[in-house]
């Protein structure tokens, strides 16, 4: 059966809820456009700015049919305490890798044979891994290792733990990090791969930890 979860409850395993439809659109990116006096098209500044491209909140759409068997004036009363106006985490099983997050507003319709419940939701722009990107490694006796973190589309500065002090060399720069557990405006994780060189003491131990979204 085809459900969606919010925080955890299931929409028909936990509600016995069908859904009847699911619309999930792509964020809209915020595009800056300033028009050129006495010349052609418009400057574009979409990037200008941070040079990245940012997006609108993403819509989400979801409508259910509650059989009258199922249905109760209990039940619609919890849905609506549950789910209207509270910011959940909004998975589905067509991608149970990832989730999103939202503000939810409901709204029921009862013609005395079915009862609609639709739930819509002002979600953030990114589909986030349901698991925070954890790698550990460990500097072996040349004293330097080169590494490549792979990222979704969201640009991510990842928390950095080391045991003792590293030099990282990333993007042409060369950066200290210090022991213990810091984030480096710095080293920021763009899409794709993001490779680099760590330079340390033998059995140094660096983590990254980093929370991937998607479009």
């Amino acid at each position: 059966m085809n459900e969606v979860f919010f925080d955890g409850m299931a929409s028909f395993g936990d509600w016995g809820l069908y859904l009847t439809s699911l619309t999930i659109d792509a964020p809209k990116p915020k595009e800056i456009y300033v028009e050129i006096p006495n010349g052609d098209g418009a400057l574009d500044l979409t990037e200008a700015l941070t040079g990245e491209v940012h997006y609108e909140s993403r819509p989400f759409e979801a409508v259910f049919a509650i059989k009258p068997e199922t249905y109760s004036v209990d039940l619609e009363r919890w849905l609506i305490g549950y789910l209207n106006g509270k910011q959940r985490t909004i998975r589905t099983k067509e991608e149970p890798g990832y989730y999103l997050v939202g503000r939810c507003a409901t709204s029921l319709k009862n013609d005395g044979v079915l009862a609609v419940l639709t739930v819509k939701a002002t979600c953030k722009p990114w589909k986030y891994k349901n698991d925070v990107t954890a790698i550990n490694m460990t500097i072996g006796a040349s004293g330097t290792l080169t590494i490549n973190l792979t990222n979704e589309r969201k640009r991510v500065i990842p928390t950095i733990t080391a045991s003792a002090a590293v030099t990282v060399v990333f993007n042409g720069q060369t950066i200290s990090v210090n022991a213990g557990t810091q984030r480096l405006t710095n080293i920021a994780l763009s899409y794709g791969d993001n490779v680099m060189t760590i330079t340390g003491a033998e059995s140094t131990t660096v983590l990254f930890e980093y929370q991937e979204g998607a479009l």
